[in-house]
């Protein structure tokens, strides 16, 4: 296993579609910000400072920012092994399928635990730039945590669309952008078991975050509620990845038959 999550982290380091997350992780922050600067004066908040900054990048990176990275990533890994027809290679070796896609998961979710702190230094250098006030350590703590931790419970709403998208060839960029209009519909689930229950919105819901100023929700969050959204996708994945073991040996199936195909037609020429 250990050989397997070296390989899959070689091919990490030459993912040249990490840049995506990087500049979207970047964009947050300053999007976050100057959208205060972009409205009519009358409607500018004079008292934004840096525990507003915090919670406005929480917001938009889960909406937004972390489902269409992460979705666009860890499709593309999984995606490159049909299009640079490595694939093949993979069927002919001990290895099954969801231990292949499993050792993709692990460093897509290592990947989301450092994208979400390097989120957290983008956003501190973007308050400083701008001189933002408010900056404590119990303020740096806590936002920094939740950027963090609301970007692993996304992984974990994301980790279905990036088994299904990712066995699909050429696919992982229309997953990324189901991913964004998912993420943007919690904006549109006011109360009731819906807004808890509903994966995107519940996966802020577990780290504490309050979306009562940015979806307009009218009633108390249900943490119970949140841990069953989240949950069933995090089932929903282990079943794809139960059933793409099955996928393997359809595949190893139709190989062996081609070959004995091609071996019959090559004796019959001979003959």
């Amino acid at each position: 296993m250990w050989n397997l999550l070296k390989s899959e982290l070689l091919k990490l380091r030459r993912c040249q579609i990490l840049w995506v997350g990087l500049v979207a992780l970047a964009l947050c922050p300053l999007v976050q910000y100057g959208s205060q600067l972009i409205v009519e004066p009358e409607y500018r908040n004079p008292n934004y400072d840096f525990p507003m900054l915090f919670a406005n990048v929480v917001w938009g990176n889960t909406q937004m920012f972390f489902p269409i990275s992460l979705v666009m990533i860890g499709s593309w890994l999984i995606d490159r092994e049909s299009t640079h027809d490595t694939l093949k290679n993979i069927m002919t070796i001990p290895v099954s399928m969801p231990d292949v896609l499993g050792a993709k998961l692990f460093w897509v979710g290592i990947l989301t635990v450092l994208l979400g702190i390097y989120s957290v230094g983008v956003t501190l250098i973007t308050g400083l730039a701008v001189g933002l006030s408010g900056l404590t350590a119990e303020v740096f703590f806590h936002g920094g945590t939740q950027i963090v931790l609301a970007g692993l419970t996304t992984y974990m709403v994301c980790m279905p669309l990036i088994l299904i998208f990712g066995q699909i060839r050429g696919a992982y960029l229309g997953g990324s952008i189901l991913a964004f209009f998912l993420g943007y519909s919690m904006m549109f689930f006011k109360g009731g078991i819906l807004a808890s229950i509903y994966p995107f919105s519940a996966a802020l819901i577990l780290v504490g975050f309050d979306m009562s100023e940015y979806a307009g929700t009218t009633t108390a969050p249900n943490p119970l509620l949140a841990v069953i959204g989240v949950g069933i996708m995090v089932l929903w994945a282990v079943l794809l990845l139960v059933m793409s073991s099955n996928k393997k040996e359809m595949k190893a199936r139709k190989q062996t038959k081609a070959k004995g195909r091609g071996k019959r037609a090559v004796r019959r020429k001979g003959r």
